[in-house]
């Protein structure tokens, strides 16, 4: 919001505001005060959007009447730059011997934000796949997760959530989960060979 105090000395004044990259300014906006009349100082100002992020600007005001036209002194100011997105990563859930759903909370600060996880048997996780809520958008936090399949049985797994905006990447803290174990399949078959003080009895199995 562009702010500036105006004295109309006794006419009618029109009050803008011109700003821009440079002293060259570019832009101009009516006050929403204007005209001021009287003569007494008015406190003017004008709200501006669309502007860059991380950007210095120049403005000033100008109040022009039948006398003649001034202008206030150049000022500046600095558009904050937009924050990086925020990631934490979550507890895996369901969890079987060849498969498990990574977990983890985005906050994409208003930026479009794209999300992913990394994984593997290492901190060097080695495997990325897209969350299924990619990409995040908004200033709140949402979770997002991915189920994966294929993995190893009995076997600590590492992984991370990862999120990039236009301001930068951020990862998740690194997590572990570990598949479970696969137990032997059996089944117990009909006997044979019955005799009257014997017989062999059957079954099969899977390792």
């Amino acid at each position: 919001t562009l702010n500036g105090t105006v004295n109309a000395n006794g006419e009618s004044t029109t009050v803008t505001f011109e700003y821009g990259l440079t002293t060259a300014y570019g832009t101009t906006v009516t006050a929403d005060q204007s005209p001021v009349t009287g003569s007494t100082d008015t406190a003017v100002s004008k709200a501006i959007t669309g502007l860059t992020p991380g950007t210095t600007y120049h403005y000033r005001v100008v109040g022009q009447n039948a006398s003649g036209t001034s202008n206030g002194g150049d000022m500046t100011f600095f558009t904050s730059a937009p924050a990086a997105p925020s990631a934490t990563t979550d507890a895996a859930t369901s969890v079987v011997s060849t498969g498990a759903t990574l977990n983890g909370t985005v906050n994409a600060n208003n930026l479009t934000t794209t999300v992913s996880f990394e994984y593997g048997t290492s901190v060097a996780y080695g495997t990325t796949v897209t969350a299924d809520q990619s990409p995040v958008t908004g200033t709140v936090n949402t979770a997002v997760s991915i189920p994966i399949t294929g993995l190893s049985n009995n076997t600590t797994y590492h992984y991370r959530v990862v999120a990039t905006n236009a301001s930068g990447t951020v990862n998740g803290a690194d997590m572990t989960f570990t598949t479970d174990a696969l137990t032997p399949s059996v089944n117990t078959g009909s006997a044979t060979n019955v005799q009257y003080t014997s017989a062999t009895i059957n079954g099969t199995a899977n390792g």
